[in-house]
């Protein structure tokens, strides 16, 4: 399946209301067909993750996570969504209004796409969601012409020869992700 604006499923997580309403006329604005679900802590996502888990629900491409939020924040939310094998290399685009080092190099360590300041028009974000796009498209080609390929060295993203291919292998072919996705700091 090919992603487009029109299909990409996005979860947002933010307690701002305010934010909230921002992003998605932006997101609106710019041709997003299906804008995103939205929670309003970090609790409530480890909740909906449970739930897919548990029914086989369809999860989001890409989520957008605040870092300051009550009960639990974005990066302890994002540290037991990494735990969790089914979600471990989830894309992650973490949204914050503050530039704290120490935090953005700890939700770094813990695999995301991006780390992006919070802004008015959102064009960020857009931009972010594009790219993703560009790449969630461009791995899934590469997967589909190549499905004979039996496992990947994680490191690299190359297949290994002579290996049989797991299930967990399989999944991120499928999913376009051969490994953790690739921070870029804007």
């Amino acid at each position: 399946m090919k992603l487009t604006r029109e299909n990409l499923r996005i979860l947002l997580v933010d307690d701002d209301e305010n934010d909230t309403e921002l992003l998605r006329f932006a997101l609106v604005g710019a041709g997003f067909k299906h804008p995103f679900t939205h929670f309003r802590n970090g609790a409530i996502t480890l909740e909906y993750f449970k739930y897919t888990k548990a029914t086989g629900s369809l999860v989001p491409h890409i989520i957008l996570l605040d870092i300051n939020m009550p009960l639990i924040d974005g990066v302890r939310a994002l540290r037991r969504l990494r735990e969790a094998s089914s979600f471990r290399n989830l894309p992650v685009i973490i949204l914050s209004s503050n530039e704290d080092p120490a935090k953005r190099r700890e939700a770094a360590e813990l695999g995301i796409f991006r780390f992006l300041k919070k802004l008015p028009t959102c064009a960020n974000v857009i931009s972010a969601l594009e790219d993703f796009i560009g790449l969630y498209n461009n791995e899934t080609a590469s997967a589909v012409a190549q499905p004979d390929i039996a496992s990947w060295d994680r490191s690299k993203g190359l297949p290994l020869k002579g290996k049989t291919r797991d299930k967990r292998d399989r999944d991120k072919i499928e999913f376009g992700l051969r490994s953790r996705p690739r921070i870029h700091l804007r």
